[in-house]
């Protein structure tokens, strides 16, 4: 999106793209996701910003601590992708990919791509708890806490990571909900799609 953010988790809900995923796509999923270009850009932006405001101050400032604040974006980007799109999806069943609703009221459109945090489709087409964001986020928070700096690996700073991942979950989806209709809007290039029931 905006060429510079990952795509390749969204889709449109529409009959061909339901099928489920197999293991391996999923796998490649997570892969891309933690592995793509634009995502060590977004790490390297989400590292200068933190450096310009300070953010974790404990890393303090200077090449070194953008360093280590990059390397720890790079960690968190890589072991996320790797549980929250591939590891856990296989194991529990459950598809990682995003389905835009494209159709119905903003709002409860808006309110369908906040809920997909804690609801997603599982590979028999059936919903259910998304147990690989949930529990994906609440690990790879967990791990996080091991390499950042020695103040900052509390229960409690793991518990804000977390909860600050979950809440950048939500609004990515809505983001990626609404992304057509605002290039439309902006550009007027894609026809609205609905689905077919």
């Amino acid at each position: 999106m905006f060429g510079m953010i990952p795509d390749f988790e969204n889709t449109n809900d529409i009959p061909a793209n339901q099928a489920p995923l197999s293991v391996s796509e999923k796998y490649i999923l997570s892969l891309h996701q933690a592995f793509d270009i634009s995502a060590h850009l977004g790490n390297l932006f989400q590292s200068a910003l933190q450096q310009a405001g300070n953010g974790q101050p404990h890393y303090g400032q200077g090449w070194v601590a953008f360093g280590e604040r990059f390397g720890a974006s790079e960690g968190d980007q890589i072991s996320g992708s790797l549980l929250i799109y591939g590891v856990l999806p296989s194991l529990l069943h459950e598809d990682p990919r995003y389905f835009r609703q494209g159709r119905e009221p903003a709002m409860t459109r808006a309110w369908y791509a906040i809920n997909r945090t804690f609801v997603t489709r599982r590979d028999d087409g059936s919903s259910g708890f998304n147990n690989s964001e949930i529990f994906g986020q609440l690990v790879s928070s967990s791990i996080s806490i091991t390499y950042y700096p020695p103040q900052d690996r509390t229960p409690a700073e793991m518990l804000t990571n977390y909860l600050i991942n979950l809440g950048g979950n939500s609004g990515y989806n809505v983001l990626s909900e609404f992304y057509p209709d605002m290039m439309r809007a902006l550009f007027g290039r894609q026809k609205r799609w609905r689905p077919t029931n």
